[in-house]
């Protein structure tokens, strides 16, 4: 009889190039601009990737999903080229405006809906469009599996893990059951880029595309609608503090000495930047 295959999930996020960064005038993110994957998402499949290289390539199994527009699949063609084994998106306009506590529902019906018995399923620990590391916790608790956030290390024990979790101060371990959900930090591990013999089957491999219909959500569960907290209001932000200046100098005295003069006589030239 053949071993079941050791599976593990990766939630990934397509957000905006932070200097393409712009709200729409609802107080939406404006999802049409240009995108990249969401760096935390990164290192949570990073951390996918790394535990597949622990237990051997061919006896695990990695999909990455994700809830956006069509475009996202621009994310997860780069997970399957990175070396990811399957993609899924669940795409549907009736999503757009969800918070944090129906993109939980939505991403753990459409995990659900997979049929695919989870042993471990990755997240990054947040969002840099959202900054709220609430849906990796959430996703866990609607799939009632144990989980850590701010994870920076794991080891692979068979039937459990060791989870090493960053604190303000210091850290702590855990061991974890499985199946389980951890978020990975960004300081866990160095992300790798695309794999010549991955990126090659990753243009031929289909990205399963799924609607509010197919994981079993009714049309007020999710959007707008059935977010319970909403965007109030969205304003530009400017600033007026001067560019940051670096003292330059072969030796310590010599940089000393620049910065006395820059302070004796500023020479900077204030610029309101709108972030």
């Amino acid at each position: 009889m053949t071993k079941k295959k050791f599976t593990i999930g990766v939630l990934i996020k397509q957000v905006p190039i932070p200097s393409q960064m712009r709200a729409t005038k609802e107080g939406l993110m404006d999802r049409s601009v240009a995108s990249m994957m969401n760096p935390y998402c990164k290192h949570a499949l990073e951390a996918a990737l790394q535990l597949k290289d622990t237990i051997g390539e061919d006896r695990v199994e990695i999909w990455v999903a994700s809830m956006g527009p069509p475009n996202f699949e621009q994310s997860l063609r780069e997970a399957l080229s990175m070396g990811a084994d399957h993609a899924v998106l669940l795409s549907d306009r009736k999503l757009a405006g969800s918070d944090t506590y129906a993109t939980a529902k939505a991403l753990s019906a459409l995990l659900n809906t997979l049929g695919v018995d989870f042993d471990i399923i990755f997240a990054g620990l947040q969002t840099i469009d959202g900054d709220t590391a609430h849906v990796g916790p959430q996703v866990a608790e609607r799939m009632e599996l144990p989980h850590v956030s701010y994870v920076e290390g794991i080891e692979y024990k068979g039937d459990h893990l060791i989870v090493h979790r960053i604190l303000e101060g210091g850290s702590i371990t855990y061991k974890v059951p499985l199946p389980c959900l951890l978020t990975i930090t960004n300081t866990a591990n160095t992300p790798r880029g695309p794999r010549l013999k991955y990126a090659i089957q990753a243009r031929k491999k289909e990205i399963k595309t799924y609607s509010v219909a197919d994981i079993g959500l009714k049309d007020d569960e999710v959007g707008l609608i059935g977010s319970p907290t909403i965007v109030w209001r969205v304003k530009n932000v400017t600033h007026d503090r001067p560019p940051c200046q670096f003292m330059e100098g072969e030796t310590v005295e010599e940089k000393v000495e620049h910065l006395l003069q820059a302070i004796a006589s500023p020479q900077v030239e204030e610029e309101k930047t709108e972030v």
